[in-house]
Order: C-alpha cells, then structure tokens, then sequence
C-alpha cells in the first residue's frame, strides 16, 4: 500500500524554504526553478545503498540565457542528511544524448537542506546551438529506505535521471517535482530580453455560448525587467483571431501563469483549435513568433450522468482496505449515483485473495494501479494534484470524492446506458442487452474508437478480510468482463446504439446477488492514464429493465431538440395525433400549450 494516507501527505509533501541566497549583481541562478524550496519528505530507491549519481538537464532553451556565462558554483537541497562526494557538468547533444567530456569537482557535503558547492574552477558554457547541459552530483544512500532526493513541483518538470550499470535510467519522479539542483553563473553581459511560453492548457469541453478559460506559462530568460502589460498575445480560434490579452504580472526568470477567456458563441459542435502567438514585446513586433496551440471541443448539449463508476481496487489481506470500503460505502450514501465495482488483487502471495482475476490484472496495469487501497473515479485524472494518474486513494475523504464527481459532472454524458437483461434459472442463460442515444456528434466528443464496457458483480460473499474478521462480507466484486475487459465496439444505428451480451452464470455464483455495470469510455489500454476515463454509467441488478430516456421537448423522438420539436408538437395538438413522452416539455404530465410555450423559450434561451 501506499507510504502516507492522504491527510499525512497534504502536511508532509510542502515544500520547505531555508538559507536564502543572496546573489552578486553579475549572477545568475540556472535551473529547472530558482527560488529556495525543497522538501524533506524525499525519494529513494529501496535498497540502493552505497554511492549514487542522479543529475538533470537544462534544455538548449533554457541554457541560451546562460551561453559565455561561468557556472562558478552548485547547490542542492537534500531531504534528508547524506553525503555529496561529486558534483559535474556534462554537454548534450540536438537530440539531448550526453556527448564530450565530463567536467566534475569533488566536494563534501551532507546537510539536509541546501548545500552549496563552491567550485574551484568555474565552467565556461560555450556550447553549439541546439545543445544542453546535464547537471548532477554522486550521493551516498546510507540505509537501505533512505529517501535523500528532494524534488519540488515548480514550473515545468523536467526528468531526474539516476545512473546505475552504465545507464541513465530515467529516476521516476517527474509527477513530484524538479530536481532540487541549481547552479551558480557569472556574467557581465546577459541578454536583456529573452522571452519563452509554454504549455497552453484549457478545459477540453465547454457549451456553446459559454467562455472557454485558457492559460499558459511564459518568462523572460534575460536579464531585463518586463513589468505587467509590456508583452500582448493574439488569441485566435481555428485561425481566427479573437482577441489580444497582455501578461499582467511581471515575467521573471521563473515561469509566471498567463490566463484568459474566450467566447465560443457561434461555434458549431466538435473540435476545435485554440492558439496564443507573442506579437508585441516592449511595444515593439516580435520576429518569428511563437504560436501556442491546444484542441478543446464545443457542445451544445449532452445527457445527464446516469451514474459515475468508482472502481474500488482492494485485497483480502489489505490491512487498510476495511476503511477504504468504509469509505466508498459512505460516498454511496451520500448521493444515488454511484456504479461501485470491487476490483480484487493479490497483496500476499502466501495468501491469495480469491476474488482476483486476470481481468482485474489487466485493470490495475492500464489504470497504474501501484498500492491498496486504491480506486479510480471515472478512470478521471486530478482527484489527487500530484498524480498524473487516475487510481488514486480511497482514504480521500467521501465529501472530496463527491465534489471531485460534480468536477467531473461539469462535462454531460455524450450517450446514455440503459440496461437491459434476462435470466433463466433453468439453464443459468443470462442475456443482457445495452442500449441509448447519442448526441449526434458523439465520435467528434469521445472519439471513433471509445467502448462500451460490461461488468458482472456480486454481492455477499463472505471471506476473511485482514482486520475486517473472519465473516467479512464482500459486495459489488468483480467478477467478470463481458466480451473484453478493455471494452467492446459500440454498435451504433444513427444515433442510437445497442450491444447485446450472452453468458452461462457459473454454478458457483449466486444469481441473485449479481449485478451488470455498464459504461462507456475511452478504450483502457497501457500507458493512457489521460485518455481512458468514463463518460457515462449505469448499474442494474442482473433481471432489471431500465426505462428507456426520455429527453423532455425531443417529440420527434431523434435524439434532438430544435424547431422541428416545435412544428411536431403543434402539429400533435392540433391534430390530435399521440404524443411522445418528450412532449410533456414543463413534465407537469400532460401535453398542451402551455408546453408549447415552454420549448420555445427554451430555444430561445439555448437551454
């Protein structure tokens, strides 16, 4: 399981400040970040004592500023005391690759906290355009769980590299920080203007009609002062220009946040491209400006989710595992919309659990499930800030689950997922049918080749639990994944679907106790922990029938609201014809004009 709950992290995981530097007019700091931070709850690899180098690179990007400059110094913060024996340069190559010779100083230092390493002959950075510079130090891991490394989540992260038997090996931090690695530089001459953006980010839906918020990192390298408005940015749409937005805190060294918004009205539904270019620096055009691009996608509406999946990722021999079911149980009785599957794994292998599966194998690998107890919320990434991957802890309090859902909530549901099934106790057939609508640019919102997924649960098996006594009673366990457990094609008819699923009930499960979850979903594959979260969900005892959706003003029954609902719906009422059950628009249960009135108002206002 995982070292701290999330509680104990929040406090121990804060970046610390100590021995404030104070620099020469004529120096510089060069990093990944330049203020004083560190933190002492470190990293380390278990069991790797001895002598240890771990270093990082500062990009050709980064070390322009830095050309003719002298490193006369290095300092590094360790999370804990351990000894430095070794800090050194080394050029890299266009495509980063470590080529030339390595310059490297002895040293002796052990503090946690900053060190500083005065270098008896400084490094002259001369190198080719294009090249990088590694930087790092050789440490000496004393106990076997000695966690020395400090990283800080500052900036942009860049990776840690460790080398051991012969081989850099990338460290495996990069979701935690930069490496707490500086170093010191001379020069009487830096460039005064050297302006970098970076990495534009923005919600990946938004309506029609709604702003769309955007930011974006940028710093000036150079030596001279940018105060707020001196820098403007030209926001386009799909190559259109939009607007024209200024920095409004001035740029340091150290990358500052740029936001902005911009208006989707009349954007038709789909993908679309955002884009900021610098224009203007000092008032004055800037030469070969650099353009910023990400894609979001615009909706004009979506379905309501039916229910969020929470895939509970749990053991038999899980000391903690008891209070993370607590957990999820009291998350389920604070709202009704939760479909609750309980994923099984092996903790002991002297003592198996004997709910796990290969599928549920397959689940914690594409979901990097790494510890019990452990989940997934959607299969949705950010629940947890210093994670980049979506299973995360289920020690997370249910209130911090629950409003992580209405986050996610935020974004409607691109189909609905009606359940379906039968079952013959006679012959132990279970046929379970799935189906809904969809908005009609449903591939544009989830992509050509998302997936229908369907589980098989089952409540009340009783198996002793790790501090949860020997009559533990286990529910909502997985049991089986029908078709595939990475999910199935969606068999759409227009903008409609339905997939149909036939199985025997093995002997040994209890018909009455199962349930069929299904869900729709970016396909869950390796290495995609970004791109395999949920859409929607639904959950139904094995034998349950849904109703099918009813969108209120869709008359026609096409899965769309427009003027046509209103020529339809007149049409009803002056002919008499049968009404849809979408006609009754205000849902007072019955269809007149007043209903009329109603989706009228309601086009009008873009509801």
């Amino acid at each position: 399981m995982k070292k701290f709950l999330l509680l104990l992290m929040a406090a121990m995981l804060l970046p610390l400040a100590s021995r404030a530097l104070t620099l020469e007019p004529n120096q510089r700091i060069m990093g990944h970040y330049t203020t004083d931070e560190w933190t002492d709850n470190g990293w380390g690899k278990t069991y790797l004592t001895g002598l240890n180098t771990v270093a990082t690179d500062i990009t050709a990007d980064e070390l322009a500023v830095f050309q003719g400059s002298k490193i006369v110094a290095f300092r590094m913060a360790l999370a804990q005391s351990a000894p430095v024996s070794r800090v050194f340069v080394m050029p890299l190559d266009t495509n980063g690759q470590p080529t030339g010779e390595v310059t490297e100083w002895e040293c002796n230092v052990s503090a946690q906290g900053w060190n500083m390493v005065q270098l008896a002959t400084p490094y002259l950075i001369n190198l080719p355009e294009g090249c990088g510079l590694r930087i790092g130090f050789d440490y000496t891991q004393q106990g076997k769980n000695d966690k020395v490394i400090s990283a800080v989540n500052v900036g942009t992260i860049y990776p840690t590299w460790s080398y051991r038997n012969g081989k850099w090996l990338n460290y495996g931090i990069n979701t935690n920080g930069n490496l707490s690695l500086q170093c010191i530089t001379e020069n009487d001459n830096y460039p005064e203007y050297i302006v970098r953006i970076a990495n534009l980010s923005c919600r990946s839906m938004v309506k029609t009609g709604d702003d769309l918020g955007f930011s974006f990192q940028a710093r000036n390298l150079g030596a001279g002062e940018i105060l707020p408005g001196d820098v403007t940015f030209d926001v386009a749409i799909d190559g259109n220009y939009v607007k024209t937005i200024s920095n409004t805190a001035a740029m340091q060294f150290d990358f500052d946040y740029v936001m902005g918004n911009v208006n989707t009205a009349g954007l038709e539904a789909g993908v679309h491209t955002l884009s900021v270019t610098m224009s203007t620096l000092k008032g004055e055009p800037v030469e070969n400006p650099v353009t910023l691009t990400a894609t979001f996608k615009n909706f004009d509406y979506g379905y309501t989710h039916q229910k969020h999946l929470v895939e509970q990722f749990t053991s038999t021999t899980c000391t903690y595992c008891p209070q993370g079911t607590a957990n999820v149980l009291a998350l389920t009785q604070m709202r009704d919309d939760i479909a609750w599957v309980s994923v099984h794994g092996i903790q002991s292998t002297a003592n198996p659990d004997p709910f796990t599966t290969s599928q549920c194998d397959t689940i914690f690998i594409d979901v990097n499930m790494d510890g019990f107890p452990e989940g997934t919320f959607d299969r949705t990434v950010g629940i947890e800030s210093a994670n980049s991957v979506c299973a995360v802890l289920t020690a997370l309090s249910p209130s911090t689950m629950s409003t992580f859902l209405d986050y996610v909530a935020e974004t409607p549901a691109w189909a609905t997922v009606n359940i379906n099934s039968t079952y013959d106790p006679a012959t132990r057939k279970a046929v379970i049918t799935i189906d809904g609508e969809m908005v009609p640019n449903f591939e544009d919102m989830m992509g050509s080749n998302s997936k229908l997924s369907v589980y098989i649960t089952e409540d009340g098996l009783v198996y002793p639990q790790t501090s949860g006594g020997s009559d533990y009673v286990h529910n909502n366990v997985f049991r089986q994944a029908l078709g595939s457990v990475r999910g199935v094609a969606i068999n759409k008819t227009g903008d409609n679907y339905k997939n149909e699923f036939t199985f025997t009930v093995p002997e040994a499960w209890d018909a009455d106790q199962l349930s069929v979850t299904a869900f729709i979903s970016r396909p869950l594959r390796s290495n995609a922990y970004n791109d395999i979260y949920v859409n929607n969900a639904n959950k139904r005892k094995l034998g349950e029938f849904d109703e099918p959706t009813v969108i209120p003003g869709d008359v026609d029954g096409n899965g769309k609201v427009n003027i046509d609902d209103v020529t339809t719906l007149i049409n009803v009422l002056l002919k008499g014809t049968p009404a849809s059950d979408g006609a009754d628009v205000d849902g007072n249960g019955s269809v007149n004009i007043d209903d009329v009135t109603t989706l009228i108002n309601k086009l009008l206002r873009g509801n």
